[in-house]
């Protein structure tokens, strides 16, 4: 079996038990294709900073900080699979087809027809940041970055912060992109059993300094109706354990 078809098993495996084990609401999933009006989005279409994607009952902004005083100053757009004509107007680049926005083998589906950017495609962004408001505490969320890979020197990784307000809760980091095992492929994070995420925030932490893409999709985050605790969880389990298979099959495709 192709790596990229276990990557897709195994992720769509992750959300069944997640709904079927879970105390919790589990929310529906921003696949960015439709906007947060409902209707079909075009490419290169602006994300307005205000623009308010719903996911049941969660109310979900998107935007970029790219001064580093903590405010969403640039919008996201959508970006169309194959859509890039060139490199400076897409979301990533991969080996398939030699084309940009092209994802690896058997996880088209999983990318869908659009996916979230950066406005300006390969730019350094600052921090990407996600906000959402919703009746009950939001305590799971996950979601997924594509194509992060490189080369020892010029290396791609990402680090994904989840925080109440000010205050941190959790934290984790891609892996390290040095090569093209995760070429046009994504790389899910996932956070659990936290008293109440309001916002995550995502940095790029590669050894990169030009042609840097986020690719962002599939977001979800999940109200808790029970009653809540206050304890803090290493980031999730779940995606930790998906890693790990990935990895291994990896490593397999290697030999």
């Amino acid at each position: 079996m192709k790596l990229s078809m276990v990557i897709q098993l195994i992720h769509r495996l992750l959300l069944c038990v997640a709904l079927c084990l879970s105390n919790n609401v589990f929310s529906s999933i921003i696949d960015f294709e439709t906007t947060a009006s409902g209707g079909v989005p075009n490419d290169n279409q602006v994300i307005g900073l205000n623009d308010n994607f719903s996911a049941d009952d969660v109310l979900v902004s998107f935007g970029f900080d790219t001064t580093g005083n903590g405010v969403t100053d640039s919008e996201a757009v959508f970006e169309a699979i194959a859509g890039g004509k060139e490199s400076g107007n897409s979301g990533f680049q991969s080996l398939y087809t030699g084309k940009y926005d092209i994802p690896a083998p058997n996880s088209a589906s999983l990318l869908g027809s659009f996916f979230l950017r950066q406005q300006n495609p390969y730019q350094p962004f600052g921090t990407f940041h996600i906000n959402y408001t919703a009746n009950n505490p939001v305590t799971e969320a996950s979601g997924e970055i594509w194509d992060i890979d490189g080369k020892p020197s010029k290396t791609e990784q990402f680090f994904v912060k989840a925080y109440n307000d000010n205050t941190l809760l959790a934290s984790m980091s891609s892996p390290l992109g040095d090569d093209k095992n995760l070429d046009g492929m994504p790389w899910a994070f996932g956070f659990e059993n936290l008293t109440n995420i309001t916002r995550i925030e995502i940095t790029f932490t590669g050894s990169k300094n030009s042609g840097i893409g986020l690719a962002f999709n599939n977001f979800s985050p999940v109200e808790d109706i029970s009653v809540q605790t206050n304890s803090v969880s290493e980031p999730s389990t779940a995606a930790i354990f998906s890693l790990v298979i990935i990895g291994f099959m990896v490593r397999r495709t290697k030999h």
